[in-house]
C-alpha cells in the first residue's frame, strides 16, 4: 500500500505527540514519590559490600551514642563493617560547616537520604569551633576519638571507591584540626574543659594523624602538598607541647622526679588542671601511656624525646606506682540504672596474690601545685600524699580507697588500668635501640 507524503507527515506528528504525552505522564511524580525514589537509590548505593575497614577508632563515640539502651543495643539498624559507603556517606552529611563533627555520633547507623539531608540542613546553624572549647553540643570536637578517625576512614574508603567527595570531606577535616591547634601552647582542646587535653586520645591521636598525613605518601599523598607541609609544622608544635607539659614532682624526701602527664593542662601555664568533678589535677597513667606510645614511634628521636620516654617509663615501673596483689572483679548485683547506664554488677577491688599489676588512673601531685582552682564543686575529703593513688568521686569528693567510691563511679569509670604494662614492653624494645 502506498502512502502519500502527507500521510507520513501525519503519522510522524502523531508519534511525536504520543512520545511527548508519555514523557509528561512518566515525569508527573509527586515530590513525595521523587523523595522515595531518591531514598531507594541511595539505599542501594550504601548497601554494597566492599573490603572491610576497621571501626575500632570510633568505639568510644559509638558506645556513648548507644549506652542509654540495655546492653548498648540501639533500636536502629546498623551497617555491617564492610558496607563502607554507608559510614562514609554518614560522615559527609554529618560534617559541620567548619569541617569537624559533633562527638558521639553513631556513624554506623542506617539513615535514609531524606534523613541525612535534614541533618545536613540542621547543621548549617552550628557555630564554628577553632582552638577554643565548643559552645554548642553539636559543635565540632576531637573528644571521644573524633575527627582523626573520620579522616583515616575516608581516606581508606577513597582507595576502594575514588569518589572525590570523600577526600574533599577529609581535607576539610584536616583544615579543622590545623585551625584547632592552640596558638600559644600548640596543644588541642577536648570537649570537657578548655585545656590541653590528653584524655580521650585528643592529643595523642591528633598529633599522630598530623604526622602520618605529612609523612605517609602512599596513604595520604592525595592531600594537597601545602596542607601536608602545614601538618608537619603542626606535628612539631604538638610534640613540643608534650615535652613542655611533662610533670616534675617533689617527693616527701625533697627529691624531684620527672614523671608523666595529667589529663588536662592549662594552655597558658601548662600546669595540670581540674576537668570533670571526679578528675582532679594529677598524673594520669592511662593517658600518659598513650603519649609514650606515640613518642616511641619516632624513628629519629631527639634527646628531649628520649629523656621524656625514659622518665615516664621509669616512673610507671616504680614500686611506688605499681599496685600489686589486687584485682578488680565484678560482683553480682540487683539490676539497677545509674546515670542512665544499666548494671547487674558492681566492681570492687579484692586481694589476689596472682593478679597482674594494676596502676591507678590518677596519682597525686605535690603541694606546690594549685589543687583547688577549677573545681566544679566544693572539694570534700583530703587530697592524698604525693605520688599516691587518687580516688575522686563525683562532687569533687576524695575517697580513701577504690571501694569507698560510689558504685556508679566504680562501674562507670576506669579508675584502674593496665595499659602501662604494654607500654613498658614497648619501652624495653625501644631501649635496646635508643637507650643510653
Amino acid at each position: 500500500m502506498n502512502f502519500s507524503r502527507r500521510n507520513f507527515f501525519l503519522i510522524g506528528i502523531s508519534f511525536a505527540l504520543l512520545t511527548f504525552s508519555f514523557s509528561c505522564s512518566s515525569d508527573n511524580s509527586s515530590p513525595a514519590e521523587k523523595k522515595l525514589s531518591a531514598d531507594e537509590e541511595f539505599s542501594k548505593k550504601v548497601s554494597g559490600h566492599y573490603s572491610e575497614i576497621s571501626i575500632k577508632d570510633f568505639a568510644d563515640g559509638f558506645n556513648h551514642a548507644r549506652y542509654l539502651y540495655p546492653n548498648s543495643i540501639p533500636p536502629w539498624e546498623l551497617y555491617e563493617t564492610d558496607q563502607i559507603l554507608g559510614l562514609a556517606e554518614n560522615m559527609l552529611y554529618h560534617q559541620n560547616p567548619d569541617g569537624g563533627w559533633a562527638k558521639n555520633l553513631d556513624l554506623q547507623r542506617k539513615y535514609t537520604l531524606t534523613e541525612l539531608e535534614a541533618i545536613q540542613k540542621k547543621n548549617e546553624s552550628v557555630p564554628p569551633v577553632t582552638y577554643k572549647k565548643q559552645t554548642s553540643k553539636d559543635g565540632s570536637t576531637i573528644d571521644n576519638g573524633n575527627i582523626f578517625s573520620q579522616i583515616k576512614y575516608l581516606v581508606q574508603v577513597y582507595r576502594q571507591v575514588p569518589d572525590s567527595r570523600y577526600i574533599d570531606c577529609a581535607v576539610r577535616a584536616l583544615q579543622w584540626i590545623l585551625n584547632a591547634q592552640h596558638p600559644l601552647s600548640g596543644g588541642f582542646t577536648g570537649a570537657d574543659v578548655y585545656a590541653i587535653t590528653y584524655n580521650d586520645d585528643v592529643m595523642s591521636q591528633t598529633i599522630r594523624i598530623l604526622r602520618d598525613i605529612s609523612r605517609d605518601d602512599k596513604t595520604y599523598g592525595v592531600f594537597p602538598k601545602k596542607m601536608r607541609e602545614n601538618a608537619e609544622i603542626a606535628y612539631q608544635k604538638g610534640i613540643d607541647c608534650i615535652l613542655k607539659t611533662q610533670i616534675t614532682i617533689t617527693l616527701s624526701d625533697g627529691s624531684k622526679i620527672l614523671t608523666a602527664w595529667g589529663q588536662q593542662h592549662s594552655h597558658e601555664t601548662l600546669e595540670p588542671l581540674w576537668a570533670r568533678e571526679f578528675e582532679p589535677p594529677s598524673i594520669c597513667t592511662s593517658e600518659s601511656a598513650k603519649i609514650v606510645n606515640l613518642l616511641i614511634e619516632d624513628q629519629e628521636p631527639s634527646e628531649e624525646i628520649k629523656k621524656a620516654i625514659t622518665a615516664a617509663c621509669e616512673w610507671f615501673d616504680s614500686d611506688d606506682v605499681r599496685i600489686k596483689g589486687k584485682e578488680i572483679i565484678k560482683k553480682p548485683h540487683e539490676a539497677v540504672v545509674l546515670n542512665n547506664h544499666h548494671y547487674d554488677f558492681e566492681k570492687i577491688m579484692v586481694d589476689d596474690k596472682n593478679a597482674l599489676d594494676l596502676w591507678a588512673r590518677f596519682y597525686a601531685l605535690d603541694s606546690s601545685f594549685d589543687l583547688v582552682t577549677g573545681a566544679r564543686k566544693a572539694i570534700q575529703g583530703t587530697y592524698p600524699p604525693v605520688n599516691s593513688p587518687v580516688w575522686c568521686d563525683r562532687g569533687c569528693k576524695y575517697c580513701p580507697s577504690f571501694n569507698d567510691l560510689s558504685m556508679e563511679r566504680r562501674n562507670g569509670y576506669a579508675y584502674t588500668v593496665r595499659s602501662p604494662a604494654s607500654t613498658l614492653e614497648k619501652y624495653r624494645v625501644w631501649k635496646t635501640k635508643f637507650g643510653n
